[in-house]
């Protein structure tokens, strides 16, 4: 099982590593849910990554840590300038603030930001690409845990 995430998570690396060097970042306005479509969202300025991310979003897959694929069927993400709210399949809500931090994501040879969560003082996501309304972030541990993807669709 563990060699079967390893492998996906290694084909999710290379594939994003091939389309980041595409040029293909054409932001629409994403106030009004138009469709954007930038693979190397990490490797963008702050304010364009903050504009792809605001909105309400359907949580529908995590990717990786111990249990490898687990979907999710109404638990929903709201980014609301600095809050964050996730309203989850079980009808409990979990509400945190939080800031964004500049990091060097070394896989990619960028600086990015990733959210602080400044109620737990620890790192959150960090977004990896926007695909029409399709958002994926990513998480990575603070130790020998293996990293988390997560898929996103936006709620219009």
């Amino acid at each position: 099982m563990n060699n079967k995430i390893l492998k996906f998570i290694a084909l999710l690396l290379i594939l994003a590593g091939s389309f980041s060097c595409q040029k293909n970042n054409n932001i629409d306005d994403m106030s009004n849910n138009k469709i954007s479509n930038i693979e190397n969202l990490y490797a963008q300025p702050l304010s364009v990554i903050q504009k792809c991310v605001q909105g309400k979003w359907k949580w529908y897959v995590s990717i990786g840590g111990q249990t490898g694929y687990n979907y999710t069927d109404n638990t929903f993400v709201k980014f609301d300038n600095n809050i964050c709210t996730i309203k989850y399949s079980d009808g409990s809500q979990q509400t945190f603030h939080f800031t964004w931090e500049k990091f060097y994501l070394d896989r990619f040879e960028h600086e990015t930001y990733r959210m602080w969560d400044v109620d737990r003082n620890e790192a959150g996501w960090y977004f990896v690409s926007i695909k029409n309304d399709t958002l994926t972030a990513e998480s990575l541990p603070s130790g020998p845990d293996i990293p988390y993807s997560f898929g996103f669709v936006r709620i219009k």
